[in-house]
């Protein structure tokens, strides 16, 4: 295992317990802070299009639903 330098480039501030602590942030912290924030948008994404087909699809069933029901009372 090589000695590899990190230098602290940032500091994250966290109060725990009422106490706060203070750690230092590298290049590869950000890096991965940024790589949690593109895989969380993709999640968004993701959910906001099954929401979206599903609410396409809830309209065509109760579209349907509506037809059903007035074929039902026209009939008796």
């Amino acid at each position: 295992m090589g000695n590899k330098k990190s230098e602290c480039i940032g500091v994250a501030t966290f109060e725990i317990n009422g106490v706060t602590h203070q750690f230092g942030l590298t290049k590869d912290d950000f890096d991965m802070f940024r790589l949690r924030k593109q895989k969380l948008q993709d999640s968004i994404k993701s959910m906001t299009s099954s929401l979206e087909r599903f609410s396409e699809e809830k309209v065509k069933l109760e579209s349907q639903l509506a037809v059903i029901r007035q074929t039902s009372s026209t009939a008796i």
